[in-house]
């Protein structure tokens, strides 16, 4: 069974795959795997985003992310280079026997849901996941504003999801409501 985990930017996608992945899940991260795009796909980046984007002959994240976080062209001129080779990698990874789960803020963008069995959205309040992304990757207020601006709401995507969860900053509340969605999903197998 392969299971899709989404929503918006800190809105606790990976807090549910570690209770999926507790569970018997295995969890592809799509986070991690465009960390490897980035660094697969490095001399594309580099040609349409200028060297500047480079560090120590690493693409810079920080300094990327400067570029397409602040207008959405450039984040279409990235995604168009290194989407495609991260559909193809979570696929592959997917054809592999076993329970799965598909972490991806941008799962429906990207098509992956077409490879999963159920969906699960989970919703957080914009101003929640706006002081998570600042505490957890250091951001200011703006920054972590322009990287849910760049994001489609999880309400835009709700048909094609199968169950929506709130999270509403509760850890131990949240933690409950992906365990009966564990449970519900493994009493269907």
């Amino acid at each position: 069974m392969v299971i899709g985990i989404t929503g918006i930017y800190c809105s606790g996608k990976s807090i549910a795959s570690s209770i999926f992945h507790d569970s018997g899940f295995r969890v592809i991260d799509v986070d991690s795997i465009g960390h490897e795009a980035l660094e697969v796909k490095k001399d594309e980046i580099v040609r349409a985003f200028s060297e500047r984007v480079l560090k120590k002959n690493l693409i810079d994240r920080k300094e990327l992310g400067k570029i397409v976080f602040n207008r959405n062209t450039e984040m279409k001129r990235l995604e168009l280079i290194v989407h495609p080779w991260m559909v193809k990698r979570v696929k592959g990874l997917v054809k592999n026997d076993g329970d799965t789960v598909i972490n991806a803020a941008l799962l429906i963008e990207m098509g992956l849901h077409e490879v999963c069995d159920f969906v699960l959205g989970i919703n957080i309040n914009k101003n929640i996941a706006v002081e998570r992304g600042m505490a957890r990757d250091n951001l200011s207020k703006d920054e972590a504003l322009r990287r849910l601006r760049s994001q489609i709401s999880l309400k835009e995507k709700l048909h094609f999801v199968d169950k929506v969860i709130d999270n509403k900053g509760n850890a131990g509340e949240f933690k409950e409501k992906v365990r009966r969605v564990v449970e519900t999903v493994r009493s269907k197998v």
